[in-house]
């Protein structure tokens, strides 16, 4: 309803202003206060041209605006036009979202597949911290761009021929332990001791190397059963994904890169120019993309190494073919197996070297969250892409870039076992600990152990999908918890009271009639949810609709403590706050929905 009020708004402005429909529209925002429900800022726009002041543009403008359906009045404050909306409006806009209920916000914003990478975890330890930020925002991303009308494919790029493997394999067959407990768990804290030999052990250095070697040509025992490790240790990690609501389509792995794609992919790249073969120098025997964007002009060594002098791939050419395999701009494909069934219900695929073909690849856009250390290496990818004439391709890849999370003086390092006693699964059963404390007495322990892991689970999600990506998090418990505003309990509660009263009242029915200012000034945020999944999904940034729920959520308890609904003794005014309370809750639980977070009916 918003757009389409926004749009008619607009042609009446570019009528009675006389300018283009694009810049009436651009002129419409939302003003604050008492300032009318939409404003237009047309008159700026108006007064160096006309040589008049904004404010009497603005009167002048008012005065003769023929104002279309919903609209009851408009006012000239200052330079500014402000709209108020009729009833008649909020009580439409009622009917419509208990017509919708879960659909209501669903938009077409966005067009055709859209793949979304994320976590890339190495497979050889558990999801830390910052691996999870990584996670939450592709899975939130994913989730709002689906909603907004895009085909979505999460994938995940499992790095299984790095040398972190290698020697992780090495300490699982040769350190004579037998894993215990989870898997990935297990896996790093080994990493961590063999790491320390084979930076000071010659011939530890060349086992894992020999290992590595094996693992690159992809035959014989050691590779067979270093994928099948590393598979195992991808399992033990989703089991962390799953505690979070984190779900896949496929996972691809690195060597099914090298065996299926690599080579026709490189030949491409030659024949196309987009590589060249130094003769010297100290990249002499390498092939070589060279940066001759305006970006790279300032850097010393701009041009980046792909295929090394002994013929193998360093990891951003690896990146570069997957990349052109996302856009459907390579003849060869994967073949695909099952990787698991789950809890959602849907299978997860991955790779491998006989299966069945998919229907993976072949996207629009690409969106690669990956921290804001690998900027340069995602440039690289869209400048090669640029330099092979893919620029509708170069444009349309994205890096989703973030910064990480800290607890207080502390850094993740898995080479030196910092992240142990940080890992994502002990910030979750520290969360439901703390949750439980929290829990009303009177549940059954099952309801209230359940009740207390979806709030761990939403109070981090929305910690840490709260902040920007480009801006560091500093993990505190009191603020992800608190039910006084800002967390996610604040906004689940306001969703668990709104559910409350609709149990015992119902759906009630909208009638136009006069609203007051709590009423209304919900109505108008309820009514700004769809341009909010829109702005969320236009720029990736799950942080709008977080910000978007603490507002709802603070305008629903102003509602709920001064509009009386199942006490309310004037049957007419009853039946309209009931359907207010109701518009409330499919709100919240839609946009609590697309932050992966559980709306709780109880708390």
């Amino acid at each position: 309803m918003f757009f389409s009020l926004r749009e008619r708004l607009a042609a009446a402005i570019a009528e009675a202003a006389g300018v283009s429909a694009e810049e009436a529209n651009r002129s419409v925002e939302l003003p604050k206060g008492q300032f009318g429900d939409i404003a237009s800022s047309v008159c700026f726009l108006l007064a160096k041209e006309r040589k008049r002041s904004p404010a009497e543009l603005a009167r002048q403008i008012a005065a003769g605006i023929s104002l279309p359906s919903w609209v009851e009045r408009v006012q000239a404050t200052g330079p500014y036009l402000n709209f108020f909306l009729s009833e008649e409006f909020y009580a439409e806009l009622l009917r419509e979202v208990a017509k919708k209920r879960g659909e209501w916000g669903r938009g077409g914003w966005q067009e055709g597949k859209t793949i979304v990478e994320f976590p890339s975890v190495n497979p050889n330890k558990p999801w830390h911290i910052g691996h999870l930020r990584n996670a939450l925002l592709g899975d939130a991303v994913a989730r709002i761009l689906e909603f907004s009308g895009a085909e979505v494919e999460r994938i995940d790029y499992i790095d299984d021929l790095g040398l972190q493997v290698a020697q992780s394999y090495w300490g699982y067959k040769s350190l004579g332990e037998k894993p215990r407990g989870k898997l990935d768990l297990w896996l790093g804290k080994q990493y961590v001791e063999v790491s320390r030999r084979f930076e000071q052990d010659g011939q530890v250095q060349r086992q894992v190397r020999e290992i590595l070697r094996k693992m690159e040509e992809g035959a014989g025992k050691e590779a067979q059963e270093c994928r099948k490790l590393v598979e195992e240790c991808v399992r033990a990690q989703y089991e962390t994904a799953f505690k979070f609501g984190i779900w896949h389509d496929a996972l691809i792995f690195e060597s099914d890169i090298v065996r299926e794609i690599f080579g026709e992919g490189i030949e491409k790249l030659k024949k196309n120019g987009a590589i060249v073969k130094e003769t010297e120098g100290k990249n002499a025997g390498c092939f070589v993309a060279k940066m001759k964007g305006a970006e790279f002009a300032e850097m010393e060594s701009p041009d980046k190494v792909l295929i090394r002098s002994d013929g193998t791939a360093t990891y951003t050419g690896k990146d570069v073919i997957f990349q052109l395999w996302k856009f459907g701009l390579l003849k060869n494909d994967f073949s695909y197996c099952r990787f698991m069934l789950q809890p959602n219900g849907k299978e997860c695929l991955m790779s491998c070297a006989k299966g069945r073909k998919g229907r993976y690849g072949k996207a629009g856009r690409v969106v690669n969250v990956i921290g804001m250390e690998q900027a340069y290496p995602q440039k690289v990818i869209s400048e090669i892409l640029r330099s092979m004439g893919y620029e509708r391709q170069a444009q349309n890849s994205i890096h989703l870039a973030y910064e990480h999370v800290w607890l207080e003086d502390e850094k993740f390092s898995g080479r030196q076992g910092t992240w142990i006693g940080y890992t994502a699964d002990e910030l979750y059963e520290e969360g439901v600990k703390r949750a439980m404390e929290r829990v009303k007495e009177g549940a059954e322990a099952e309801e209230r152990r359940k009740i207390a892991q979806a709030v761990a689970a939403g109070a981090i999600r929305f910690s840490f999908l709260r902040t920007t990506p480009e801006k560091k998090i500093i993990f505190n418990w009191d603020d992800a918890l608190s039910l006084e505003g800002d967390s996610a309990p604040y906004v689940i509660y306001a969703h668990a009271r709104a559910h409350k009263i609709f149990e015992k009242g119902g759906a009630g029915k909208a009638q136009r009639m006069a609203l007051g200012e709590a009423e209304r000034g919900l109505l108008k945020q309820i009514m700004l949810f769809e341009w909010a999944v829109q702005q969320a999904a236009l720029h990736l940034r799950p942080h709008i609709l977080c910000e978007y729920c603490l507002d709802l959520a603070a305008l629903y308890n102003k509602f709920y403590n001064s509009c009386p609904v199942l006490s309310c003794e004037d049957e007419k005014a009853k039946g309209n706050r009931l359907a207010i309370n109701f518009a409330s809750l499919c709100t919240l639980k839609n946009a609590l929905c697309l932050l992966g977070i559980e709306a709780l009916e109880r708390m």
